[in-house]
């Protein structure tokens, strides 16, 4: 079962004509996710680069993993979540900062 669902993931990969390690951007876009909730799914682990990259270094994909999440409709709603959660308490800070 696990043999044929990667089978299937990888089949897929080729298909779609894309490299073995995806940027932010392409990321973003099989996802669904803007380009700056990478940034927050990172941050909540939801979402690992490849590697140990510094913080202010490119961040790498797998592309097999990305499409194994953006197939996995738990994943998707639990990170969706936390985004929302994200920018809700982001914009709650900025309402209490902000004076009258």
């Amino acid at each position: 079962m696990i043999h044929d669902s990667m089978q299937t993931m990888v089949a897929t990969w080729a298909s779609m004509d894309l490299p073995a390690r995806l940027d932010v951007v392409t990321t973003a876009k099989l996802l669904g996710f803007a380009e700056h909730d990478i940034q927050v799914l990172m941050s909540t682990g939801k979402l690992t680069p490849l590697g140990d990259p510094a913080p202010n270094a490119p961040k790498w994909f797998s592309a097999v993993g990305i499409i194994r999440l953006a197939t996995d409709q738990d994943w998707l709603h639990k990170a969706t979540k936390e985004v929302a959660k994200y920018w809700r308490n982001k914009r709650e800070r900025r309402m209490i900062l902000q004076p009258k």
